[in-house]
Parts: structure tokens; C-alpha cells; sequence
């Protein structure tokens, strides 16, 4: 039954899980059977560039299942978690006046919570004396200083946020500085999750580890194949011709090429630590969800009937959920 306190709310559905568990293909069969619109939250596929690195769908599947946020940018543009939620809320906002349900797919924590719940630290004192003394820090040794630092006193947000946003790392120095608090805790704060402006679900999609781990190492086995190693030099390239960094550049499957480029690696190392760098992430991205204590369901997909019970519990659920609204939600 819904709550009367969520029956204003609009709708949600996010499908989340680590990466390599299937999620994008879920939504490709709720797309044929639910009147929905779907809504990629991956940090990278917003580039029209990465396509192998980051799983994206190839153009004919594009075109059959339509995800938004997907190819909104060149590689050498910079796209904020703001700038996410901003675009959208729009997305949202759009489809619910077509009567479509949204449906979140992806695997970029921060896209989701940032769109999920209110976080605010705009009542954190600042400090301008140590915002300079951390920009002066920054232009004489260099970004990456800054970015150990968080690693120091906050590890949780450091994962967060991309080592070439600057700004939120100086940020978020700045609030661990003037509260003693780490800016993570925030994002722990549990009464944090009773607020949000959506009547949203979450079905995290997981599998058994061993199984999750083989699934990831044999996807980056097929992404070489597809010619990953040249698409990571076209960003290796594009760096050294821009003279800057790009912040698709810290992807997994780009970075780790960097030195195999630079003749300090062996190829087959440079391979290795993409797979080790994909379960590492993987493991995070589990970590990251276990914080939730409600709207959240955790489900296995080890293989097509699972995933087909996935599927079909969505659909039940939504068939229910949503009946006595006026959303047509079957095609």
C-alpha cells in the first residue's frame, strides 16, 4: 500500500548493482513490457567517445532502447554530479507528463543519491585562509596532492568524488577542516534517507562474487578484442594534445593503459589491472548500498531465469503499484 506520505511524490524506480551484473539488460526487458523512460546514471556513458570501457550499448540497441544521459557529451567536456541532477529532474519531470515511469539504470552512487535525497552543505562554515592555502597547495604541487589528502581524512568521499574535481575536493577539505567531521558522514546520516522528493523503489541487482568476478574478467577480455586498448589512446592522445586532463580519463579501462603507453608496463599487466581495478569498484559499489535501510531490495541474478523472476517481480509489483493511478504502464 502507499504511504499517504509518499502518494504526491513522483514516482521511481532505479535499478543499481555493481558493474557486469546484468542491470542494462533488465532494463531492456522492462522497456518492452512497462511504459517507461529510461534514465542512465553512469558517469561515463554521458560521453560520445567511450563507448567500449564503459559497456555502452552499441547504436542499434541505442535506437531500440533509448537511455537518457547517454552520449550528451565530447570527452573533453566536464559534466558535474549537479549538472546531473539538474538534467534530470527535467527527464523526469518530462516523463511524467507523458505518463511514463522513470527508471534509473546505472551504477554511479553519487548520480543516484544526488538525486535522491537533499544533501546540503551549505550550513558547513567555510574557511577562505585554508581554501587559498589548499589552491596555492595545488598550484605548486599539483592537483593529485589534494586528492591523497581526502584519501587521508576521508576515504569514503574520496571515492566519490573525481580526482579532477577540484572544487569538491577543496571542498570538502575545507568542511573536514572547520567541523573536525568527515564530509562521508553526511552521506551516513541515515535520517538523510527519510527525505527525499521521490516515491522511489531501488532493486539492487547482485550475484555471488566468484561468479561476479568471472563475469567482469571475461567482459574485459571481450572489451580488448573490441579494440579497447586503441580507444584508451585515443584519451591518452587527446590528454597530451589538450595539455589537460580529462575527466573521462580516470575511467577504468583508460587509466590503466596510461603506463603500458609510456613503456613502464607490459600489456598483459596493463590488462590485469583493469580486471583488478573492475572488481575493486564492483566490491564498492555493494559496499555503497548496504548503507540503505529502506525502499531497497536486493535480488540475485545468476542466470536467465533469475533474471526473468527479476523482470517479472518489477512488472507485479508495478502492476499493483501503480493500477490506481492514471499512468498506462504496459505497452
Amino acid at each position: 500500500m502507499v504511504q499517504e506520505s509518499t502518494i504526491n511524490k513522483p514516482k521511481l524506480l532505479v535499478i543499481a548493482g555493481p558493474t557486469g551484473v546484468g542491470k542494462t539488460e533488465i532494463a531492456m526487458k522492462l522497456y518492452d513490457i512497462l511504459n517507461c523512460e529510461l534514465i542512465s546514471a553512469d558517469s561515463m556513458q554521458i560521453y560520445k567517445e567511450c563507448n567500449i570501457a564503459t559497456a555502452k550499448l552499441e547504436n542499434n540497441l541505442l535506437s531500440k532502447y533509448p537511455h537518457q544521459n547517454v552520449n550528451i557529451k565530447h570527452i573533453y567536456e566536464e559534466y558535474s554530479t549537479a549538472e546531473f541532477k539538474e538534467d534530470t529532474i527535467k527527464i523526469i519531470d518530462n516523463a511524467k507528463l507523458l505518463n511514463k515511469l522513470p527508471i534509473i539504470v546505472g551504477g554511479t552512487g553519487l548520480y543516484i543519491e544526488s538525486l535522491l535525497f537533499p544533501y546540503n552543505f551549505a550550513n558547513c562554515p567555510k574557511d577562505a585562509s585554508y581554501r587559498k592555502e589548499l589552491v596555492a597547495l595545488m598550484n605548486e604541487k599539483g592537483k593529485d596532492i589534494l586528492y591523497n589528502k581526502l584519501c587521508e581524512v576521508d576515504e569514503i568521499s574520496a571515492q566519490k568524488i573525481n580526482i579532477n574535481d577540484t572544487k569538491k575536493i577543496i571542498r570538502a577539505l575545507e568542511i573536514y577542516h572547520t567541523t573536525k567531521l568527515k564530509p562521508s558522514s553526511y552521506y551516513n546520516n541515515t535520517s538523510a534517507f527519510e527525505n527525499s522528493p521521490y516515491d522511489y523503489q531501488i532493486i539492487f541487482v547482485n550475484n555471488e562474487r566468484d561468479k561476479l568476478y568471472q563475469t567482469i574478467n571475461k567482459r574485459a577480455d571481450l572489451m580488448i578484442k573490441k579494440g579497447l586498448v586503441e580507444e584508451a589512446k585515443y584519451v591518452y592522445d587527446l590528454q597530451k594534445q589538450l595539455n589537460r586532463t580529462l575527466q573521462a580519463s580516470s575511467a577504468i579501462g583508460y587509466k590503466e593503459f596510461f603506463d603500458y603507453f609510456e613503456d613502464k608496463i607490459t600489456l598483459d599487466r596493463a590488462i590485469e589491472l583493469v580486471k583488478q581495478h573492475t572488481r575493486n569498484y564492483a566490491k564498492r559499489q555493494i559496499t555503497w548500498y548496504k548503507r540503505y535501510t529502506k525502499n531497497i531490495i536486493f535480488m540475485n541474478n545468476q542466470s536467465n531465469d533469475d533474471k526473468d523472476k527479476i523482470v517479472n517481480y518489477i512488472t507485479d509489483k508495478y502492476t499493483e503499484y501503480l493500477k490506481n493511478t492514471k499512468i498506462e504502464y504496459t505497452k
